[in-house]
């Protein structure tokens, strides 16, 4: 009997020391949640009061610094300039710094949702970065995102010599890659502007691309209802891409651009059949790269343009409202040009100082309901003219009287040959 005694007792032990590891190992998965009731002999017949479990917040990649120096792991870059020597044209077109006095873009971050962005000195200290292709690294080895937001926030070295500079100096970058070479996946597009959006990025940069599919669609109406600018690119008519409508350039509420060259002319290459709003310079722009400066072709750089307008917009007006920002870029743009050029070229000036029309919201028709008739009322008789009419009538009558009686007494008078003579006394 002492044999079986221990033989429990040791059983007893086993499983005591056994259950920590248990609710360790399940605590890595999920918190274990223990209930305690008191037993009934009757089964409960209320409905039961636990809430389902709400789904857990999606995770959202943590933004780390770039390295400080360009990535040596791409090929080495194509025509690429150590230095800036003349003032590119599309600054010039675009006087954008003239708008400087108000706002330089602080407090706003642009993401760029592209092929990364690689270090420059003009965006050091500005640039956080996401990676959602594992294994690539933060890096830009296309050089496109790098383009990107170098125009869009590159900050004024001019007293270095340097005349090139970004839109919005002041604004952050929130670089977020999408693709490591030109083409990429559109899963992979919408989960970057998704996100972007959860990272609070004010605007965000697309100058990528993409068939329409529900998954981009879905992200790209998530991320304008948490209050972000989405400024796309309308595309480039290319053998590879052929021709448009391009997305997300022509969902609903995006804020889609077009290139223009240097003449003012719509750009060759830029799609007629996407949607665009206004234009922006595309042709033989400079911008940074890994390892220096290049010029760029596309309407993808023309978006980077608009996106550094936008920024200026959003730190000069902080409250308002995405699509009111997107309708001042709209009508502060220069006109339209012709087909496939939307509101036309983009005025960084005007869309910080122009004072607009406020919209006016249409209500829906009321109801008709019955109104009172006006019945007309005679006027109010004027007694003074009255009394006045009946003097005059009253007049008229008796001097007719006295005439009629004058007419009387001189012909009887005449019939009984009466003279005129004295009185007699």
């Amino acid at each position: 009997m002492s044999r079986i005694a221990v033989v429990v007792l040791g059983v007893v032990l086993a499983a005591a020391a056994q259950a920590p590891a248990v609710a360790a190992a399940g605590s890595a998965r999920q918190p274990v949640v223990v209930v305690t009731t008191k037993p009934s002999s009757k089964p409960s017949t209320k409905p039961s009061s636990r809430q389902p479990s709400r789904p857990p917040p999606p995770a959202v990649p943590t933004p780390v610094a770039i390295e400080p120096q360009p990535n040596q792991n791409c090929p080495g870059p194509g025509q690429v300039s150590s230095k800036v020597t003349s003032v590119p044209w599309a600054q010039e077109a675009l006087d954008w710094s003239s708008a400087w006095p108000l706002t330089e873009g602080q407090g706003v971050t642009v993401a760029v949702v592209d092929s990364g962005v690689d270090f420059s000195p003009q965006l050091a200290g500005k640039v956080k970065a996401i990676n959602l292709l594992t294994g690539t690294g933060y890096g830009d080895c296309v050089g496109h995102g790098t383009g990107v937001a170098g125009i869009i926030a590159a900050s004024d070295v001019q007293a270095q010599g340097n005349p090139f500079e970004g839109v919005a100096p002041d604004a952050k970058i929130l670089s977020i890659k999408v693709n490591n070479q030109e083409s990429g996946s559109a899963a992979t597009l919408a989960q970057g502007i998704t996100d972007a959006a959860l990272e609070g990025a004010q605007v965000i940069n697309v100058s990528i691309t993409s068939g329409n599919t529900p998954g981009l669609r879905a992200a790209v109406a998530g991320a304008l209802r948490k209050g972000a600018v989405i400024v796309a690119a309308g595309g480039n008519d290319t053998q590879q891409t052929g021709h448009g409508p391009f997305y997300p350039a022509s969902y609903p509420g995006v804020l889609s651009v077009g290139a223009v060259g240097q003449d003012g002319a719509l750009a060759p290459f830029s799609d007629l059949h996407s949607h665009v709003a206004v234009t922006a310079p595309g042709v033989n722009v400079t911008s940074t790269t890994p390892g220096g400066y290049q010029a760029y072709n596309g309407t993808s750089f023309a978006t980077a343009y608009v996106s550094g307008v936008v920024a200026l917009v959003r730190s000069r007006f902080p409250n308002m409202s995405g699509p009111s920002v997107v309708k001042r870029i709209e009508e502060t743009a220069d006109g339209n040009t012709g087909q496939g050029t939307g509101d036309g070229l983009v005025n960084p000036l005007l869309a910080v100082t122009a004072i607009l029309a406020p919209a006016v919201a249409r209500s829906p028709l009321p109801t008709p309901r019955p109104r009172p008739v006006p019945v007309e009322r005679a006027p109010v008789p004027d007694l003074a003219a009255r009394t006045t009419a009946m003097q005059v009538v009253a007049g008229a009558l008796g001097l007719t009287a006295l005439v009629a009686i004058g007419a009387v007494v001189i012909r009887e008078g005449r019939r009984r040959h009466w003279r005129a003579g004295r009185a007699q006394r």
